[in-house]
């Protein structure tokens, strides 16, 4: 005999599934199935965790490397206990998507929006 209960069940897995498909395609990677969709479903929200710390740690890591270059090219300087820039900062990221493909991202800062001074160029 088939219970409105199992049909709901059903549903949920079915839904369960749906949403960890999407997840795992929109991230790009590959996510197996085992045999209970809530599990899967949870691992794939997982894996957004990560895919955000791994993230954030990149764009950590070349922002660093950004700054010592800028401070090593004298864009930014320490001065009277303050840091110091001469020109807008232009920052140039090749952001890769799932699929291969990849986009040019370009961003503009005046050191006003850093909470920096701008140098009065000594």
């Amino acid at each position: 005999m088939f219970s409105h209960r199992d049909e709901s069940a059903g549903a949920a897995s079915a839904t369960y599934r749906k949403a960890k498909a999407a997840i795992v395609e929109s991230l790009g990677i590959d996510l197996p199935n085992t045999r209970y969709p809530s599990e899967d479903f949870q691992n794939a929200v997982d894996s957004i965790d990560e895919k955000i710390v791994n993230a954030y740690k990149q764009g950590l890591k070349r922002g660093l490397r950004q700054v010592i270059a800028w401070i090593a090219d004298g864009t930014i300087s320490f001065r009277d206990g303050d840091f110091k820039v001469n020109t807008d900062l232009k920052i140039e990221i090749k952001r890769v998507k799932a699929d291969g493909t990849y986009q040019i991202l370009r961003y503009k800062l005046a050191p006003v929006d850093l909470g920096l001074e701008e140098s009065d160029g000594k």
